[in-house]
């Protein structure tokens, strides 16, 4: 009986050894690694859509401890083209997701459709036909899409058709600033209205859908998203 007894306390030491080193992993892996964020609007599709939960990259830009806010490290300037996520400027409470587009020394201006980086347009190509792209995407009929080029590669935009377009800049990106869009670009509430991202702000570089959402659509008139299956695991461009 005894000898049970001693055996039962070592199977509750090593069950309690193990939460806690997974709970320290979690807490590390939360603190330096990676997070999770939901995708809150569709200012960004058709790269991200409303409902996607998503993976970022923390480091280089941004490590904390549990509990604190501060920033342990000095953030790393992103390439042109990375979806990075970031603390709103005027509400650091939320947290926002872009495309940078201009980084410290760039001139910036928008024309139409067009954005242009230190006097070159960066390339921008009309989609054909968008259909299976915007499967899924409210009021599909009404976008156009095109693929951008930047130095990560080419990743999609989308514009609303017959729209009249102001335009933006030019400017120059000031030290420790990011020029940020939506990839909605007709729909987007960005660096064109509100101003620039301070790099201090980075939580960390989008990669990954790992879980997608469709809230307006409900399994059986209950209170159930319809999950989007085809959006799972998905990599972000």
């Amino acid at each position: 009986m005894a000898r049970w007894g001693v055996r039962r306390q070592a199977i509750w030491r090593e069950y309690v050894e193990g939460v806690i080193v997974a709970v320290l992993v979690a807490l590390a892996l939360r603190a330096f690694v990676i997070s999770a964020y939901k995708i809150p609007s569709n200012s960004m599709i058709p790269t991200l859509r409303s409902g996607d939960v998503i993976f970022a990259w923390k480091l280089p830009y941004r490590v904390t401890f549990p509990f604190s806010k501060s920033n342990w490290i000095k953030p790393r300037i992103p390439a042109r083209g990375a979806v990075m996520l970031f603390r709103y400027p005027d509400d650091p409470r939320l947290v926002f997701v872009k495309r940078v587009m201009g980084i410290p020394g760039d001139k910036v201006e928008v024309r139409g459709q067009t954005v242009i980086i230190n006097d070159n347009p960066v390339a921008s190509i009309p989609v054909d036909d968008p259909t299976e792209l915007l499967r899924g995407v409210p009021f599909a009929e009404s976008h156009a899409l095109h693929r951008e080029s930047t130095e990560l590669g080419e990743h999609l935009v989308a514009f609303r058709k017959e729209v009249n377009r102001d335009g933006f800049g030019p400017t120059i990106v000031p030290a420790g600033l990011l020029f940020v869009l939506g990839d909605s670009r007709d729909a987007a509430d960005d660096s064109r209205f509100w101003g620039m991202v301070p790099v201090e702000n980075l939580e960390g570089r989008a990669f990954l859908v790992w879980l997608s959402f469709d809230w307006e659509n409900r399994l059986w008139g209950t209170r159930i998203p319809t999950p989007r299956w085809g959006r799972i695991a998905q990599l972000i461009d």
